[in-house]
């Protein structure tokens, strides 16, 4: 029987494309929805409607590409890319907008092609058996039980998520238990719960999800809390459905539900004090504002900010500033919280390695070097089944390379973990999924 076909495209290809447009469409209409000076109304809005649509020649790529670690970090810079591309034409901070745009555009390019086609295998020599990997998981859990004690002797506060970012801060620990923490949560624990439940064993599974919810009160992230119900839903994702649209629905579906009670409060067809109503705020407010659109305006702030300030030139990088020394704090998201008053404003790797590090013009020369480091997660996880590998980057996706250098995503956040991790888990063959 001859496969239905639709504009040349076969009907799996055709679901793919559309719904890769309904990422852009999506995306676009969700800052619509953050930014209220985006509006119809607005003389800039038609020609942003009409200029976005040049970024619907990236889909040809995903397309192509196959599944990997890459594809799934990808659509997620592809969103946040949308995201800037439309701030840019709203936007009332002082830079040259139109190099800003397609300085964005050369970068994701640049960095999607190693990130997305990058992808052979690392020699099979590096993995453990399936008896030696399960007990490493064990010790590591075992690992992270005393590590978070520890961390919980230097301070912990039980509070909600609006009073963490007022808390955040207050409790100090020695530089090495930050790290180890950050390499937990980020990395060892999501990677545990997913190689426990593609075994489907998930008693053991669930051990890693309550860690990271009892890690709330330590690191007092609202991503933590997040990131407790984001890798099951990710996992049961990609588990229902194939990889490439698995992933795309896993950032879509969150966004609509916040966005829809949004607009209905606007329309007053929910009353915003309404426990429907305070719902819709909170989720919009977190999923659509702060998980998706604060990468995107994080970089209209960076594009501002060093339109008129001294380039960091890497220093940011501790062996960097060690050699060079450095204009700026070691954390730039200080030096741009205190200039823009929107909380520690961190950037992904286009803004920061990118943007504050050698400007618009070299940016995309710079994107395509971190984008052949980040494909090194490709060749690690290359031979991992899909749910595996999805579910365990759930959180250094979201919360790491969408929100703070590469440099800091790899080293303080676990990413570089995750991909040790990777390089030494059993084959499909011997990891039953």
């Amino acid at each position: 029987m001859n496969e239905t076909r639709w504009l040349g495209l076969s009907r799996n290809t055709a679901t793919l494309v559309l719904l890769l447009f309904l990422v852009l469409l999506i995306t676009d209409l969700s800052m619509i929805s953050t930014r209220h000076d985006s509006l119809p109304g607005h003389p800039s809005f038609w020609t942003a409607v009409t200029m976005s649509l040049v970024l619907v020649a990236f889909i040809p790529l995903f397309v192509k590409a196959r599944f990997s670690f890459g594809w799934f970090a990808g659509i997620s810079f592809y969103s946040m890319i949308i995201g800037f591309f439309w701030i840019t034409y709203f936007t009332k901070d002082a830079y040259d907008h139109t190099l800003a745009r397609w300085s964005a555009v050369a970068s994701l390019l640049l960095f999607l092609l190693p990130v997305l086609f990058q992808t052979s295998p690392l020699p099979g020599g590096f993995t453990l058996s399936r008896k030696a990997m399960d007990r490493l998981v064990v010790i590591l859990l075992c690992f992270a039980v005393a590590i978070l004690a520890l961390s919980a002797s230097y301070g912990f506060a039980l509070v909600g998520l609006t009073q963490s970012e007022e808390w955040r801060g207050t409790f100090a620990r020695p530089t090495l238990l930050n790290y180890l923490i950050g390499w937990l949560v980020g990395a060892v624990l999501p990677f545990a719960f997913a190689y426990f439940a593609c075994q489907r064993r998930y008693v053991l599974a669930c051990i890693p999800i309550l860690l990271i919810w009892g890690s709330y009160p330590i690191v007092l992230n609202k991503s933590v809390a997040f990131g407790g119900l984001w890798l099951p839903f990710l996992f049961v994702a990609f588990r229902l459905f194939e990889p490439k649209r698995a992933t795309i629905l896993a950032m879509l579906i969150p966004m609509l539900p916040g966005m829809i009670g949004h607009e209905l409060m606007q329309l007053d067809v929910i009353a915003s004090q309404s426990w429907l109503g305070r719902a819709s705020t909170y989720l919009f407010g977190f999923v659509n504002i702060r998980l998706f659109a604060f990468p995107s305006i994080a970089m209209n702030q960076y594009s501002d900010f060093f339109a008129n300030h001294q380039l960091t030139h890497f220093c940011q990088i501790g062996v960097v500033r060690a050699m060079f020394g450095c204009p700026y704090p070691f954390q730039l998201g200080a030096v741009m919280s205190e200039a823009y008053h929107m909380g520690s404003l961190n950037g992904s790797l286009f803004a920061t390695e990118g943007i504050a590090s050698v400007g618009p013009l070299w940016a995309p020369i710079s994107a395509l070097v971190c984008g052949l480091i980040v494909s090194f997660g490709n060749s690690a996880s290359a031979r991992l089944p899909a749910p595996l590998v999805a579910t365990s980057a759930g959180l250094a996706v979201q919360q790491a390379l969408l929100n703070v250098p590469l440099s800091a995503s790899l080293l303080s956040n676990g990413v570089l973990v995750l991909f040790l991790l990777w390089a030494v888990t059993p084959r499909p063959e011997q990891v039953k999924t």
